[in-house]
């Protein structure tokens, strides 16, 4: 005998059945939209977080430290129109001194591990020892690069631009190809505690040789501004540098890209400018503030000419260059160092400058991570002291204020401990004479 139900008692069934299911779980997110979580901006009171956790949601910081501190949370959220990554501001620290955090995700997950600490920068009077990491041109492959660094004792690291290689404007792609390098497992590793800084050259700006002129600019800026947790990003939604100050440093990243070409130089208008006027405004400000023995001059490219047919280096912008140097003389301003990256090339170069500013220049260059060299670009010149074209290779920058004068060691670290060169410089060496 069959039974057959009406269409009312066929609905109940229906409803009933779907009721007695278990609940839908919450979406599962590919490891390979998780990135971080990274240290950005760190002071002596203060630090930034990032993670991006690939959904969207409130995710929970927990901060903990010494007895006086206790536990701090924060709340945070991820939301698609910053590709859900996640940033928080820890304020009310303590100078040279460690913190753990952990993160919870809204389904109570956790993207924490006992890695996750920071250590907040050391006073900037008080005598000590500190050691930064520099690079540039790095790959989306693994590299024990990275371990090295953390091996040597690098307290900070700053990317010099190239880093990662992008090569287009396309929003979504910037975005995977910023990921995909923050998943890299040893710099991953890095990141997790290491405060991290950086700035662009011309293929995480868009394209290579690129300037201010391009086209879709304002897609690769939104990626790093989202991929980044840096203190600020240039002005008005416009280029992207910034500073930081680590103990007896201050570092300057520049930004060479965003305003290059876009308008008349503020030092020569019948040239074109490469800071523009509103960075270079920002950056005189910023160095006569500076009471830091070491000023750190850094962008993604070189502060002479490279020689070939690309016209991105300060070579091109000579009037530009000459105005940051007038600008040093005329302040006397101590401890100037330049640093740049770009040409898959290392150099050390000292300037002829004793007349002019007081004390001679020098330009420490550092390039590349990966394992690409341009040997063309090693091009002579009357003020190089050294220079080759070596894969894998990063500078060991440290600044030791336990004695008098303050001393400043840059050393061009090759992957495997393979011999380079290094030079050790006294503020007395970098003082107008």
């Amino acid at each position: 005998m069959s039974h057959h139900l009406d269409r009312r008692s066929m609905l109940a069934v229906s409803a009933a059945s779907l009721l007695a299911q278990p609940a839908l779980a919450a979406p599962v997110v590919s490891p390979s939209e998780i990135a971080g979580p990274m240290v950005g901006h760190t002071t002596t009171t203060s630090s930034q977080l990032w993670l991006r956790p690939g959904k969207a949601g409130s995710f929970v910081l927990k901060v903990e430290g010494s007895a006086n501190f206790g536990t701090k949370t924060i709340l945070a959220e991820a939301n698609a129109d910053e590709d859900f990554c996640v940033k928080w501001n820890v304020p009310g620290l303590s100078p040279a001194t460690r913190y753990q955090y952990s993160i919870t995700g809204p389904d109570g997950e956790t993207y924490s591990d006992d890695q996750c600490y920071f250590t907040t920068s050391p006073e900037p009077t008080k005598p000590g020892k500190v050691c930064l990491a520099f690079g540039s041109c790095a790959s989306n492959n693994p590299s024990k690069l990275w371990k090295q660094m953390e091996d040597q004792g690098a307290g900070a690291l700053v990317l010099l631009g190239d880093t990662p290689y992008i090569d287009t404007t396309k929003l979504d792609v910037a975005r995977g190809k910023h990921r995909q390098f923050l998943q890299v497992p040893e710099l991953a590793a890095m990141i997790r505690h290491t405060p991290t800084w950086g700035t662009w050259d011309d293929h995480d700006f868009g394209r290579n040789d690129s300037d201010g002129r391009l086209k879709g600019k304002e897609n690769t800026r939104k990626a790093f501004v989202e991929y980044r947790a840096l203190r600020e990003f240039g002005h008005d939604q416009s280029g992207i540098y910034t500073k930081f100050e680590y103990g007896p440093v201050d570092v300057f990243l520049l930004d060479t890209r965003w305003f290059a070409r876009t308008e008349k130089s503020f030092a020569d208008p019948s040239q074109l400018t490469l800071l523009g006027k509103e960075q270079w405004k920002w950056l005189q400000e910023s160095l006569l503030a500076s009471t830091a023995p070491f000023k750190l001059l850094t962008c993604g490219m070189i502060w002479d000419d490279k020689e070939s047919g690309e016209s991105d280096d300060w070579g091109t912008y000579t009037h530009e260059r000459d105005a940051v140097y007038q600008f040093i003389a005329d302040n006397k301003l101590a401890g100037v160092v330049l640093i740049g990256g770009d040409i898959h090339c290392s150099r050390l170069l000292k300037y002829k400058t004793e007349q002019t500013i007081g004390y001679p220049m020098h330009q420490f260059i550092v390039s590349p991570i990966h394992d690409r060299v341009i040997p063309a670009l090693n091009v002579p010149h009357p003020d190089l002291v050294r220079g080759e074209a070596i894969p894998h290779v990063w500078m060991r920058l440290e600044v030791d204020t336990t004695q008098s004068p303050a001393k400043l060691h840059a050393e061009w670290v090759q992957m495997d401990d393979q011999p380079m060169w290094d030079i050790t410089l006294t503020a007395d060496e970098l003082t107008p004479a």
